[in-house]
């Protein structure tokens, strides 16, 4: 089996590529192996977090769906960072979204030098996800992404545990209602087996957008890491590549739309999931060479109802999904309410609306019909004005106001607000800015754990405001505004502000304003020093081509 128009035939065929051949007979292919079309299989399986440590598995059995299918598989590796790990440390935090462009480019680097045909892909971080997407785009060719699972919950007194109650644990032992001993005796089970954190965190929010993107198989994404189940999967994944190749497609690019796109979008306000999504869609969307931008997400994160209650914001995991259907329960609940295009394409060519004719209807308490949500709105803002023209966002769940207005504390930089915080360098009624932690700045854009943590310590969480054109973890709590666009790198409206300066957040009307005077800003603009560029490494070679959040920082141009 061999067709010319493959393009792997380019690099086999014919006198001139006798070395060619030498080198896969080298490898152990046969030329009945080398007739057949080539298939990457990457994955970026590694000992550095438990999120990818069953990705090596699953690889293996899509080589196997390759081989069954009729193509060769030709299987390879990238790299994955752990964002638990790297915001702990001084440095670590700017190498997280780094990783994201770094797959993408190696991905790419190896399907297009090596002119494989089709490719597997296999994610299960927080950047190995959109990693991938962005690659499998990039290149266009037939492909299949699987995404690892998540890990299962722990088991303490009778009950689960919820992941995120680590979170809590950890302030109370800040305030001293509880000893470390305690802390460690609570969540030594916390999480028990190999996976993603086992609520919608940003990988699992980015699998859910793979799922309804068309990137994934439907009901795939909420099998939990260590089943079996995913074996079977990741063979129909490899198996379902080589078919796409034969059948002309889809490929990525017929998945990414800005319908899909949009979809994404309400997925991920229907669940309230990880608005670092809002940060990689934009980049899958430049990929296929669409403008979609933040504040494209506005009305979409507006007018979608909350209806999962899975973890952080509710009490189920995502084995409790996959039980009462998995995703496709969330999505047709969405296409029954009117909210999502039906006609996009999914993994196997067919419209949404048909492919989700069959799902099962919402339980009630895990997913619940959108005219009885769990909230009228998705609990994501997007925030546009004078502070942040291009945008920002903030979560509005768990804030006693959706204004507030408040004098400035500015600091430049992680480090010097980590030192000022714990200092007591605040006060109750100030908007407390961290700038200088964007995409450039940072570079990296920094996600913060260390800077919030002094405050809640001292019981003021909700009487201060936080915003940065960086990022705040997961389960930070209070009134945090990030994604701040353009960032105060290179001259955004952030590098401006002075302490003292009023700053008002109006959730409720989505603005986002600093009260000087446009002569004022004009005045301040012109004797601002210009910005200095990190030296040195990736970090370098990152900030001189990284653009800006609310584009989803890519670091090319239009696909």
């Amino acid at each position: 089996m061999t067709d010319p128009a493959w393009r792997s035939r380019a690099t086999v065929e014919g006198p001139m590529r006798v070395a060619n051949r030498m080198h896969l007979r080298a490898t152990g292919l046969d030329d009945e192996a080398i007739a057949k079309p080539f298939v990457g299989v990457v994955h970026t399986h590694a000992e550095v977090s438990p999120c990818v440590m069953s990705l090596a598995p699953q690889a293996a059995a899509a080589k196997v769906g390759v081989e069954v299918a009729g193509g060769t598989a030709r299987e390879f590796s990238t790299v994955s960072i752990s964002d638990v790990w790297t915001m702990v440390h001084e440095h670590g935090p700017q190498f997280s979204l780094i990783s994201r462009e770094l797959i993408a480019d190696s991905v790419e680097l190896v399907l297009q030098g090596q002119r494989y045909d089709a490719a597997v892909t296999l994610g299960a971080c927080d950047k190995t996800v959109p990693g991938m997407m962005m690659a499998m785009t990039r290149v266009n060719i037939p492909g299949v992404y699987v995404h690892g699972g998540a890990a299962l919950r722990g088991w303490q007194n009778g009950e689960h545990v919820n992941f995120y109650r680590v979170f809590g644990d950890m302030d109370q032992v800040l305030n001293g209602e509880l000893s470390e001993e305690e802390l460690e005796r609570l969540n030594g089970d916390a999480m028990v087996s190999v996976g993603t954190c086992p609520g919608l965190n940003t990988a699992s929010t980015g699998a859910t957008c793979a799922e309804i993107m068309g990137f994934s198989a439907l009901g795939t994404a909420t099998i939990p890491a260590v089943f079996s189940e995913r074996l079977a999967l990741a063979r129909k994944a490899g198996e379902r590549a080589v078919k796409l190749l034969l059948d002309g497609g889809p490929r990525p690019r017929d998945w990414v739309t800005r319908e899909s796109l949009e979809n994404a979008v309400t997925v991920v306000a229907a669940t309230r999931g990880s608005s670092n999504m809002l940060l990689h869609l934009p980049a899958i969307a430049n990929e296929a060479g669409v403008k979609f931008e933040l504040k494209d997400m506005a009305e979409i994160l507006r007018r979608t109802p909350r209806i999962t209650s899975l973890i952080p914001n509710g009490p189920h995991a995502l084995i409790d999904l996959h039980r009462v259907g998995g995703l496709p329960v969330i999505f047709k609940s969405l296409l029954d309410g009117g909210l999502l295009h039906p006609h996009t394409l999914t993994n196997d060519g067919r419209p949404l609306a048909e492919a989700l004719a069959g799902a099962a209807a919402p339980d009630g308490t895990i997913v619940r019909p959108c005219d009885n949500p769990f909230q009228p709105d998705s609990g994501i803002v997007v925030l546009q004005g004078n502070l942040a023209p291009g945008g920002c966002i903030v979560k509005t769940a768990d804030i006693p106001s959706l204004v507030f207005e408040g004098p400035a504390r500015v600091f430049d930089g992680d480090a010097a607000a980590r030192q000022g915080i714990a200092a007591g360098d605040f006060s109750a009624g100030e908007v407390i800015i961290v700038r200088g932690e964007g995409p450039r700045g940072s570079p990296g854009m920094r996600e913060m754990l260390d800077v919030p943590m002094p405050i809640r310590q001292r019981g003021m969480g909700k009487e201060v405001a936080l915003v940065t054109d960086g990022r705040w973890p997961a389960g930070t709590g209070g009134l945090c505004v990030a994604h701040v666009s353009p960032e105060a790198h290179g001259g955004g409206p952030l590098a401006l502000v002075q302490n003292g300066d009023t700053i008002r957040i109006d959730a409720e009307r989505g603005t986002i304003d600093f009260k000087i005077s446009d002569e004022e800003i004009a005045r301040r603009r012109a004797v601002l020093p210009p910005s200095r560029f990190w030296n040195g490494g990736v970090g370098e070679k990152y900030a001189r081509t990284v653009g800006p959040t609310h584009l989803g920082a890519p670091t090319h141009s239009y696909g």
